[in-house]
């Protein structure tokens, strides 16, 4: 079973989880009924329509709302630990949730003994670098200026690091990846997403993806949150990791192209895009 786990940006969501589904535009699941936007609702959106279109179930979706005071991300951390063992996932896809060193060690401890390919991004991504357990996750999917804070030894949020990079050239981002091999702040796999997709295993560049090239997409929150659902999704259909990653970013990349997209375009047009673009790789009919 494919799990992700993130809050959502509301404060009247209590902690829960069940199957979701993707409908006339809308995440369903049991009574939550949400219009994917930026963040974890995308990134879910975008999971269940691969999942469908692959014939898997639909991704179990456990989830709170949380509004920036950390108080339901506290107690996400804790659900998750007491249960996703319950759950039994083969796929774990940590998204937005608030920082917590302690809450992440949780989770991961009570991971230990289960075979589960676990996939960070967001706020999950930097409380297991935070907490140094970065070997125990298999990838991260950083943007480029994520990178920054993957390398740099002493900082414990994006916002600490010793050097602020708003714009990177790829021999800048390539340095950062071999400092954070180096300082052992990352999993063995690393999907880097931004202009250019960098797929890295253990610290050796494993794949480009340049193309196609839509350079509007920057300017639309929500597609790196859509590539780590997409990512997520071919994980549990099978794929070995670094074959996920390469087709995950084209993927996106297909989706992004079909939608004709300006900087105004939704999301949702986007996500509309990727059974096209599965279809494009040649992963469903």
């Amino acid at each position: 079973m494919l799990v992700i786990v993130g809050t959502l940006p509301f404060d009247n969501i209590e902690v829960g989880g069940g199957r979701a589904t993707f409908e006339g535009g809308r995440i369903k699941i049991g009574g939550l009924d949400v219009i994917p936007s930026l963040g974890t609702s995308a990134m879910v959106a975008s999971a269940c329509i691969v999942c469908e279109a692959l014939k898997l179930g639909p991704p179990y979706f456990i989830t709170a709302g949380d509004i920036g005071d950390g108080r339901r991300s506290k107690e996400l951390y804790q659900y998750v630990a007491s249960n996703i063992l319950s759950v039994n996932p083969s796929v774990l896809a940590m998204h937005y949730i608030m920082p917590d060193i302690k809450g992440i060690r949780g989770i991961l401890d009570s991971l230990k003994k289960k075979e589960t390919t676990i996939i960070a991004d967001a706020g999950a991504m930097y409380a297991t670098k935070a907490a140094g357990l970065s070997k125990s996750v298999d990838i991260f999917t950083p943007d480029a200026g994520e990178m920054a804070y993957l390398a740099d030894p002493r900082a414990t949020h994006p916002a600490y690091v010793q050097h602020l990079l708003f714009e990177l050239d790829a021999s800048e981002i390539l340095t950062l990846i071999k400092k954070a091999y180096e300082y052992g702040n990352v999993p063995d796999v690393l999907l880097v997403k931004g202009p250019v997709d960098y797929i890295v295993k253990g610290g050796e560049v494993a794949g480009v993806i340049d193309e196609p090239s839509i350079p509007a997409l920057e300017a639309i929150g929500g597609t790196g949150d859509c590539l780590t659902g997409i990512l997520s999704s071919l994980i549990y259909a099978g794929l070995e990791r670094v074959d996920a990653c390469i087709k995950a970013a084209k993927i996106n990349r297909i989706a992004g192209m079909l939608a004709n997209p300006n900087p105004s375009t939704s999301i949702l047009r986007i996500i509309g895009k990727i059974k096209d673009a599965l279809r494009e790789v040649r992963l469903c009919v």
